[in-house]
């Protein structure tokens, strides 16, 4: 999955040919989509424990599972109105089922999702650990998807060479 991290990828990518520079760019658009989704998945369980963690500092108790499944859309909205920086607009909208499975597995790995309705049973420390872990895995993805936006850019920047120089044409692309 992570094989556009491999150094030699970008290795002598002006003798590649057209195709195959398409296909990594292609692949590297789908991983980074992947990684967009398994850190929304990451954003939206750090957003559940801290609105758990925040309810019990207000001595709030535990809402029902109704009142809970009511607030989703309040605790999960907040982070688009916080405006995490810039972003790219993906090219696919979701990952294929059986890439779901591998990636959901990091953030599974951290916070199961059968655990999501049980944050109430868990201790102040226990809530602050899981945060801890969830932000430190939201960190790491962030990382690789940064690093993925410099290996997209330079392929895409052969691209536009090829087409600024006439080693490609749009016509090429219409037959």
């Amino acid at each position: 999955m992570l094989e556009a991290f491999d150094p030699n990828y970008l290795v002598d990518l002006h003798e590649l040919p057209l195709a195959k520079l398409r296909a990594k760019r292609d692949a590297c658009a789908e991983l980074e989509m992947e990684l967009s989704y398994v850190r929304r998945l990451a954003q939206a369980r750090i957003d559940l424990v801290m609105a758990q963690s925040q309810r019990r500092r207000q001595g709030l108790s535990e809402p029902s599972p109704e009142i809970l499944v009511e607030q989703l859309p309040q605790i999960l909205g907040e982070r688009s109105q916080r405006g995490e920086g810039p972003g790219r607009l993906p090219a696919y909208l979701a990952p294929s089922e059986g890439v779901q499975v591998s990636l959901t597995a990091r953030v599974e790995e951290v916070l199961p999702s059968e655990r999501l309705g049980s944050l109430g049973e868990l201790s102040s420390d226990e809530l602050d650990d899981l945060l801890d872990r969830l932000s430190e895995l939201e960190r790491d993805v962030s990382s690789e998807r940064r690093s993925l936006h410099d290996i997209q850019d330079k392929l895409q920047e052969e691209l536009v060479r090829r087409y600024r120089d006439g080693e490609a044409t749009v016509d090429a692309l219409l037959h």
